[in-house]
This record gives C-alpha cells, sequence and structure tokens, in this order.
C-alpha cells in the first residue's frame, strides 16, 4: 500500500485556501443593516390580558382602502408588548416608503377586520395620529432613529385609519 504524501497534500491545502481567501476577501466581512430602526415610546401600555401581539407595518403607498392595508410590505418582529417602548429594526429593500404603523392585535380574535388596531405610526417627530411620514432606506444603508410613539388608550380601528389618512 502507498504511503499518502503529507508535503504534497499540505501545499495542495495551502494553495486551495489561498485561491478560497482571495477569490472572496469580502465574504468574511459582516453584511451591513439595510432597513429602518429605532424606538417606539409607549405613551399608554397595551392591554394586558387581551392583546396578542404589537408589531410595526410597513407599506409603500398610504392604504386608501380596507384591501390596500394588507399591502404592506413587512411586519416586524413582535415589539415588548409591556413597559415604556420597545426598540425595533426591519429589514427592507432601498426605496421610499409611505407609512410605518405600531399594530396591535386583540388575542382571541381571528377576524383581522376587527382585531387590527392602528396605535400610532411614524409622522416625523409629531404625535401617533399625526399625518404619516414619509421615510427612505438607501442600499446598505441604515435608516436609523426613526423613532414613533404608540398610544394604547385611543387606538384606531381600520375604518378610523382610512378616514384620517383619506379625507
Amino acid at each position: 500500500m502507498r504511503k499518502p504524501n503529507y508535503t504534497a497534500l499540505m501545499a495542495f491545502s495551502a494553495a486551495l485556501a489561498a485561491a478560497l481567501a482571495g477569490g472572496c476577501a469580502d465574504g468574511l466581512e459582516p453584511v451591513p443593516f439595510q432597513g429602518v430602526s429605532g424606538r417606539v415610546a409607549y405613551q399608554s401600555e397595551p392591554p394586558a390580558g387581551t392583546t396578542d401581539w404589537v408589531r410595526l407595518a410597513v407599506y409603500v403607498e398610504l392604504p386608501q382602502t380596507e384591501f390596500d392595508l394588507l399591502d404592506f410590505v413587512t411586519f416586524s418582529d413582535t415589539l415588548l408588548s409591556a413597559g415604556e417602548g420597545s426598540p425595533y429594526a426591519v429589514a427592507l429593500e432601498p426605496g421610499e416608503y409611505a407609512f410605518l404603523v405600531v399594530v396591535w392585535k386583540e388575542a382571541g380574535n381571528d377576524n383581522l377586520l376587527t382585531a387590527l388596531r392602528a396605535a400610532g405610526w411614524y409622522s416625523g417627530g409629531g404625535g401617533p395620529f399625526d399625518m404619516p411620514a414619509p421615510f427612505a432606506v438607501a442600499a446598505e444603508s441604515e435608516t436609523a432613529d426613526t423613532d414613533l410613539s404608540a398610544d394604547f388608550d385611543t387606538m384606531l380601528t381600520i375604518q378610523e385609519v382610512l378616514a384620517l389618512l383619506n379625507p
């Protein structure tokens, strides 16, 4: 039986490692977060015992109808549902976005037309229900400090949201 040539094997391994490292020099660099991030400040706490979840929904255009509300780009992960607020980060493609809304879902209610409420939205520094402010996400960039507030004592139904957005 023939003995393996360890010198040749080591030389081959070193050459392969060098070729791979040279071919993907940036391959080990962390990918920058691309999206929007900030903090949702709670003016009041979500209702205890009736909250299924609190999330952010992102829209490219302001919803005009109930069906438009189903045309969101993405939902965030579940936000903290107690305390003074919650940090958030939502990964997004580069582009312009018109509406970033805090959505509360009632526990035990699977009819989304009645289970969902808006607790606030991004208004560029105004109150939870001032006119929404658009925001942009650049390629390989984070739109940070996009802070908004939520008021769970004065949540709006889908019909109330549409009436405010489309006077």
